[in-house]
């Protein structure tokens, strides 16, 4: 409703209008009429606006806040000028009031007789700043205009580093800047660093220390980092793995994170490794902290690695010799230290925090109620305080709880006293105290009396912590070292008591700076010179029960820890009773020789001469189907085809040359009679029993189906009894040993070039069929073939193309000769959309999904249909049918109902051509509830059975045969009886999804050059119909005349695993130059990344070999992020969600999301959230359906449970589908048995979360997010401050690429109590913000052992995985080195058993999967 009009006479506000004075006129000439100052002139004629204003309105429209406009007047100005800045505003959060400031002055200051002028000339100069692109002089005043044309001048002389001051964004220019000016500072501390490690000495190579203290020292980045911990026990557990498995697999040690110019497997030993400077060295180390002794130790063992390694007899297995070759000797030595001291002896920049300590955890108090409380705080203070090993305390503990006791205990078993050892023993120890009140009286005064003496003598040093506790401080004389004497005065403990002279004082030692195995070394002394012969006066004092020890302890410890440190005991030597040393617990087993069983190659590749016998029965074998009578038919079928008459052209030309290129068109029998033709001319020319000919196929129908007629009219049945005639795919092979012509997919020959026989020894011929499809498989099949062209000089090779750009095989083969074939087909009648349209009357329904049309492209569409003189029915129909992306399944129905309708007789078939196994499916089902009358309708695409595919070619007679195909019959496959083609223009290619990074089957228009061939499908046996389902204008616009080779549209990494399988050594960047169409540079170098962040290389060297976890990938036929989770699932017995999760990927989303019931389906979704991630979510979705099917429950029951939570019943098909091909495609490695028994033997831990969640983040790293929680804020309460409750919209998140948000439709949306602060997901989407999909909280562990390469800053602490170094952890160097370690020994455990009949059973090597799953199950947390 409008507003209504104000009256009059009504003001807005103030009183004006109501006041009651009258109002006097000013007279025309009263000189007072004005009583402010004149106004000043306008400083720019009217009609332009002011610079000013001009400055304010393009801030606003560019979204910025209004600038700040200021003027000085210049120092020292006679008369006086002024000068100007502007400061311009940018909100940085549209949430948050914070600005980005960009000031801007001119260089030269500006010289304005006004500060009101002044400030339009500061405008102008920012105006310039970010708009000198635009042509804005006109627009400004007259006045202003030669300033800006000044500018103009001053921006054409300006040098090339100040075109920033130009930039359209000046924010984005500002941070430019500023990250650069950062860099060039860290660049000048890198080379003042560097200058000073040099003048300390040689620190390595490229000396890393700055490096890595750039990288890994301070900073908000560093400080927000999250920090990993890993608990005294994983601890022990983790080192005592990497130690033992060290001795089986000594190279493992390597720390692989290094960007190192050469490999422990690519560079010799010695190569570019610098000289040792020991006194440097002495000096770097002793500067990190570590002492004297160990140094000493760590530089002896380096001068011997160091001359090892430059010997000839330089042992490729010594961990340290493999160090020097990569590492620099400062690194090395470091990594030597940490890996042999304990961690208590390190210094404390290499311990790891207070945090990450172990503590007694809440459910030990639940579980045990307050006994185990007190047990645990025992644990607790024997280990840390004490210094005993976990294992022993807990050891002794399970029998004894009294703590004098304990002690008692552990030191007798510290020396190894066990029994025999004259009341010393920890058997002879007996029950403890047992006097009577009379001798508990005599202990408690002679007890009081040594307290008094000690007190008395020891002063200060001397203090009483409790009633039971004693401690004397005792220092060293040489070092500021300092320990602890604690002494035990409990009811449990018989000191003083002339009955108990084998019971010394309770006692043990502490120190914050002595390691645990120094102390303990001191306790076992101690506790020896009580029983040595020579020490009467311990002796004497125990014996007469009156007390005085202690003081004795003191002075034997005051006088011997000095040279105790000065020459520290080996650890092993002092713990060896209490814990078994490392080589006690490897069996001697280990020490054998390792038997590798090798798999054997089916067959032998050997190239044999063969004997006259042999080629008199070739020759007799083919005399004998000569002469049969019913080869008579076959014959002269074959004679009909027009291949015939280029036989001999055919084998003539092969005499002289080894390259042909064979030239046909669809129909003219080349598949089937070129290899016919070598081979009887083979066998006439004596060479029979030397030929072994080989025919590639793309696709496993077409090998199939050509082997099978062959075979036939060579009267054979190649399934029963293969003879001549035989076919090989992948997990099915038909042949004999008399078998010469091979039919097989072009995968099975890659394998075989991969698999021991890369000359292809005793092949005689290699026949390429179907080479103009373009496969990435044919593509990298000829470039090898070329190249073995000329390794092997007897072979030669064919390539068989349509006549689609044929001249490009020629030219690759330089020039060699060519034959072409005349098609042989009867003429074919081509019905687009508009020729069938108004005949069919079918009235198609807009799509609601379809791609959005503007209005001039409606008009357009519009324009062209209404010149075929259609009437308005049909001209809708073409209209919506055009604007449509999908295949309409009721046209389909309609054409071929018509082409029933119409047909004179039941004869003849109809091939219709879909893009996909659903969408067959989907036209089946159309087709069948049309009325055609009596017809057979079949599916036929390479996921079918052989039998099943074979049934397309069998007569239906008297119904009509519909067959519903992919692009499978376009070529090769004939099916005879077609008359009718109903093309649906569409195809499904493999194409690179860059959203997600990965390879997706898309739907697209199929080539104008593919639809030549599908029309060729309906002349072969009499005159034929193609109904299209495009117009013209589609043809005409939207279809490639040729097909893209899959090589320029699909990502490089699969092949580049292909070509390294075949040979480690290749160069892929050479070897794919020479492919015909080299892929572009860019492609190349992004595949490579991809393989070392997902750990299938071992460097960035394109020449570096394969990882064993890269050629575990390389076997498995499926993208290469869900081979990697694959096998690590199959490794760490979690494949069951991981089958789920890598088949959930590859399809569709599993729950549905109706626009009317949006809020419901969400909910739905979140009754089945779990562990933070959309994948265990949907997981455990889809084990629910699958709970109800396995329950009993009928289809129906299913349908029901799927439609109450909204889940895609299509889909769910799908998963179990795709589940089923990825436990094929690791059965067809020989990885597993597809049985239920094995899947479940292989899914053990499939409920532990974490570790599901780390196999995940192999399979998708590097697509992590950091999380960035806000800042904790309290709330006041009655007892006190409580944290508040973050919510999920102050939860920030980044990739490497900037600010991303979790999308509306995850379980993880709301979420704000997030915990590890990384997230990795899959798909990463723009909309109106940068979305993230299917995303999953990560462990640290998860991302520390299945991450990218490790970065340790082995100086300051830290971890960085990655290239880039996004994701940063804060942990102590020796968590990142054992973690590396570990990632390490799993691959040296593949390595090993690739190579044996069973890939993935590790039995007799669970340690390293076993530590990584403890690490993993409370990320570094005690179990």
């Amino acid at each position: 409703m409008a507003p209504k009009k104000r009256p009059a006479n009504v003001v807005r506000s103030g009183n004006a209008g109501n006041s009651t004075k009258p109002t006097k006129e000013k007279s025309k000439d009263d000189p007072k009429k004005d009583d402010g100052p004149p106004r000043p002139p306008p400083l720019f004629p009217a009609g332009y606006k002011s610079p000013l204003t001009i400055l304010n309105e393009k801030c606003q429209k560019m979204g910025w806040e209004r600038p700040t406009v200021e003027t000085r007047p210049n120092r020292g100005s006679d008369p006086q000028t002024f000068t100007g800045f502007v400061i311009l505003k940018k909100r940085v959060s549209k949430n948050i009031y914070n600005l980005d400031e960009v000031r801007m002055q001119p260089h030269t200051p500006l010289e304005i007789g006004t500060s009101a002028e002044a400030r339009h000339y500061a405008a102008t100069y920012a105006l310039f700043r970010f708009c000198s692109h635009l042509p804005m002089a006109m627009t400004l005043p007259p006045s202003i205009r030669p300033y800006w044309s000044t500018l103009t001048a001053e921006k054409a002389a300006a040098p090339p580093h100040r075109s920033w001051e130009y930039d359209p964004d000046p924010f984005a220019a500002k941070k430019e800047v500023e990250d650069r000016q950062n860099k060039k500072k860290d660049k000048e501390a890198a080379k003042e660093a560097e200058i000073d490690g040099r003048s300390a000495g040689p620190s390595g190579r490229g000396t890393p220390v700055v490096k890595e203290a750039n990288q890994g020292g301070g900073g908000a980045a560093w400080e927000r980092a999250p920090e990993v911990k890993m608990a005294s026990s994983l601890r022990e557990t983790v080192e005592a793995t990497v130690r033992k498995m060290m001795q089986q697999f000594p190279s493992a040690v390597l720390e692989a994170s290094r960007d190192a110019s050469a490999t422990a497997s690519t560079a010799p030993s010695g190569v570019s490794t610098p000289a040792l400077d020991l006194s440097a060295l002495q000096t770097q180390l002793t500067n990190l902290g570590f002492r004297s002794t160990h140094i000493t130790s760590a530089l002896s063992a380096l001068s011997a690695a160091n001359a090892r390694l430059h010997s000839s007899s330089s042992s490729t297995k010594d961990p340290l010799v493999l160090s020097l070759s990569i590492l620099s000797p400062l690194e090395a030595a470091i990594e030597w230290l940490l890996l042999h001291l304990p961690e208590d002896d390190l210094p404390p920049r290499y311990r790891p925090s207070s945090s990450s300590a172990d503590f007694i955890t809440g459910a030990s108090a639940t579980s045990g109620g307050k006994s185990a409380l007190v047990k645990g705080w025992l644990v607790d203070k024997l280990v840390k305080q004490a210094g005993f090993p976990r294992k022993a305390v807990e050891t002794i503990l399970a029998e004894e709880q009294r703590e004098s006791v304990v002690l008692d205990l552990l030191g007798r078993r510290l020396c190894g006293w066990e029994t025999d050892e004259a009341g010393w023993g920890v058997e002879e120890y007996g029950s403890g105290w047992t006097g009577d009140d009379t001798a508990e009286g005599e202990r408690k005064v002679t007890r009081e009396e040594e307290i008094m003496a000690l007190e008395a003598v020891l002063g200060e040093r001397y203090q009483q912590i409790s009633l039971t506790e004693s401690i004397i401080n005792i220092e060293s004389e040489n070092t500021a070292d300092t320990i602890q004497l604690h002494i035990l005065f409990d009811q449990h403990s018989p000191y003083p008591s002339p009955q108990h002279p084998t019971h010394p004082p309770s006692f043990f030692i502490s120190s914050d700076t002595l390691p645990a195995y120094i102390r303990l070394h001191l306790h076992a002394q101690l506790l020896r010179s009580f029983r040595d012969p020579e020490r009467h006066d311990l002796t004497s004092v125990l014996e007469a029960g009156s007390g005085g020890a202690i003081l004795i302890m003191v002075e034997y410890l005051e006088s011997t820890l000095s040279s105790i440190l000065e020459t520290p005991p080996d650890v092993g030597e002092v713990t060896k009773h209490l814990v078994p040393k490392v080589d006690d617990v490897v069996s001697t087993e280990s020490n054998a020789p390792v038997q590798r069983k090798r798999k054997q190659n089916k067959e032998t590749y050997k190239r044999k001469i063969p004997t006259v016998e042999e080629e008199e029965a070739v020759r007799k074998k083919q005399k004998g189907m000569l002469d049969d009578p019913s080869y008579a038919p076959m014959l002269a079928d074959r004679m009909k085809l027009p291949a015939w008459k280029e036989r001999e052209n055919i084998t003539n030309v092969l005499e002289s040359n080894r390259v042909l290129v064979v030239v046909g068109e669809t129909g003219c029998g080349k598949s089937t009679q070129l290899p016919q033709f070598i081979l009887d001319h083979e066998i006439e020319a004596g060479r029979g029993a030397s030929a072994n000919i080989i025919v590639t196929q793309p696709r496993r129908v077409a090998a199939m189906g050509v082997a099978a007629r062959v075979a036939q009219e060579r009267l054979e049945d190649v399934d029963k009894s293969p003879e001549t005639v035989g076919y090989a795919i992948r997990g099915e092979r038909k042949s004999s040993a008399d078998t010469k012509v091979l039919f097989c997919t072009t995968g099975v020959v890659l394998r075989r070039l991969g698999s021991g026989d890369p000359n292809l020894l005793g092949v005689s011929h290699v026949v390429v069929d179907e080479a103009h499809e373009r496969g990435v498989d044919t593509d990298l099949l000829i470039c090898l073939l070329r190249d073995l062209l000329q390794r092997n000089k007897t072979i030669k090779v064919i390539l068989m193309s349509a006549t689609i750009n044929e001249q490009i095989f020629i030219n690759y083969f330089g020039g060699c000769p060519s034959l072409t074939i005349p098609g042989f087909t009867h003429p074919v009648t081509d019905h687009y959309l508009e020729d069938v349209i108004s005949e069919v009357r079918y009235k198609p329904q807009p799509s609601r999904f379809g791609p959005r049309q503007t209005e001039e492209q409606k008009a357009a569409i519009r324009a062209e249909f209404s010149k075929l003189n259609l009437d308005l029915d049909a001209q809708r129909a073409l209209e919506i049918l055009a604007a449509s992306d999908r295949i309409d399944y009721g046209l389909v129905g309609a054409i071929i109902k018509h082409i029933v309708d119409n047909a004179k007789t039941n004869a003849g078939a109809i091939l219709v051509f879909m893009p996909g196994v659903m969408e067959i499916r989907q036209c089946i089902n159309e087709l069948q509830s049309t009325n055609l009358g009596p017809v057979e309708i079949m599916p036929l695409h390479a996921n079918l059975s052989s039998a099943e595919q074979r049934k397309v070619f069998l007569p239906t007679a008297p119904r009509r045969k519909i067959v519903v195909a992919t692009n499978v019959a376009e070529t090769s496959v004939t099916i005879p009886d077609v008359i009718y083609v109903v093309d649906g223009g569409r195809v499904k290619e493999t194409q690179y999804d860059a959203e997600n990074g990965m390879q997706k089957l898309v739907e697209c228009w199929t080539s104008r050059a593919s639809g030549r061939q599908r029309r060729g499908r309906a002349g072969r046996t009499q005159p034929g119909q193609c109904y299209k389902l495009y117009t013209r204008r589609t043809e005409n616009n939207s279809m490639p005349r040729f097909p893209i080779p899959e090589i320029l549209r699909t990502p490089l990494e699969a092949l580049f695993l292909q070509v390294k399988a075949m040979n480690e050594d290749t160069d892929v960047k050479e070897f794919l130059s020479k492919a015909i169409d080299p892929p572009k540079m860019d492609a190349i170098n992004a595949a490579w990344q991809t393989l070392q962040d997902l750990g299938a290389v071992e460097s960035e060297d394109h020449k570096s070999r394969l990882t064993a976890l890269g050629r575990h990938m390389s076997m498995i036929p499926v993208d290469l992020r869900l081979a990697k989770m694959l096998v690590l699932g199959t490794i760490f017995k979690c494949l069951d969600p991981i089958l789920t999760i890598a088949a959930l990927l590859s399809s569709k989303p599993l729950f549905t999301s109706p626009m009317e019931k949006r809020d419901e389906s969400k909910k739905a979704r979140e009754s089945f959230a779990w562990a933070r991630s959309d994948l265990l979510t949907d997981v455990r979705a889809y084990d629910a359906c699958m709970a109800v099917r396995e329950k009993g429950g009928s289809h129906g029951a299913v349908r029901q449970f799927c439609e109450q939570n909204f889940i895609s019943p299509t889909t769910l098909r799908d998963i179990t589908s795709l589940r089923n091909d990825f436990l094929s495609a690791l059965s067809s490695i020989g990885f597993i048995n597809p049985s239920n028994s094995e899947v479940a033997k292989f899914s053990v831990n499939s409920k532990l979360d974490n570790l599901v969640k780390g196999v995940i983040v192999g399979g998708l790293y590097p697509r992590i997010a950091r999380i960035a929680m806000p800042k904790a804020q309290f709330e006041r309460v009655q007892q006190g401050a409580i944290q508040k409750d973050h919510e999920a919209k102050e939860v920030k998140m980044f990739d490497q690429f900037g600010r991303v948000f979790i999308h509306p439709t995850s379980v993880l949306f709301t979420e704000s109590g997030f915990k590890s602060g990384y997230l990795a997901y899959f798909a990463k989407a723009e909309t109106s913000k940068v979305f993230l999909r299917d995303a999953t909280e990560v462990p640290l562990y998860g991302l520390l052992l299945f991450g990218g390469n490790i970065t340790i800053n082995h100086w300051a602490g830290g971890i960085m995985i990655g290239k880039d170094g996004f994701v940063k952890l804060r942990a102590g160097t020796r968590i990142g080195v054992l973690c590396s370690q570990l990632r390490r020994l799993l691959d040296a455990q593949l390595t090993e058993q690739i190579e044996s009949p069973h890939a993935v059973d590790m039995s007799g090597h669970e340690e390293v999967v076993g530590a990584m799953m403890a690490l993993l199950q409370r990320d570094g947390l005690s179990l």
